[in-house]
């Protein structure tokens, strides 16, 4: 599987995205602030970029499918977080400022399954619709 280097440059912020084995690591790096904030096109860019990612790694004849047996976000007034080993990532909608928030804590870059991707692309896709 070749190892792959994505930065993406939304509004605010930057995120750097790559496959390591058969996880994707995500870094958020900010701006002078604490989030990075994504317009609509940046969203679907994103989601874009994670689905054909997470897909490579599904069609590995190695890569061992884990079942999805159950959510693994949890949603708090419309803000939804994934704990992501000693981390944890969370996607919000900013009507005022037009685009989604996404905040980390916790270690950076994190390692996401590719359940924890498929949720945020169905995440992020509800939140631009």
């Amino acid at each position: 599987m070749e190892n792959q280097l994505f930065s993406l440059f939304p509004k605010k912020g930057n995120i750097v995205i790559d496959k390591t084995e058969y996880k994707i690591r995500l870094q958020l790096d900010y701006e002078n602030g604490d989030h990075c904030l994504l317009a609509s096109t940046d969203t679907q860019d994103l989601i874009q970029l994670l689905t054909s990612l997470s897909q490579q790694i599904w069609e590995d004849e190695n890569y061992t499918k884990t079942p999805y047996v159950a959510q693994l976000f949890v949603e708090n007034h419309n803000i939804y977080h994934w704990k992501i080993d000693s981390s944890e990532l969370s996607i919000e909608c900013n009507e005022s400022k037009n685009g989604i928030e996404l905040y980390h804590k916790g270690n950076n870059p994190m390692q996401l399954e590719i359940n924890q991707v498929i949720e945020i692309v169905q995440i992020l896709e509800g939140l631009i619709n």
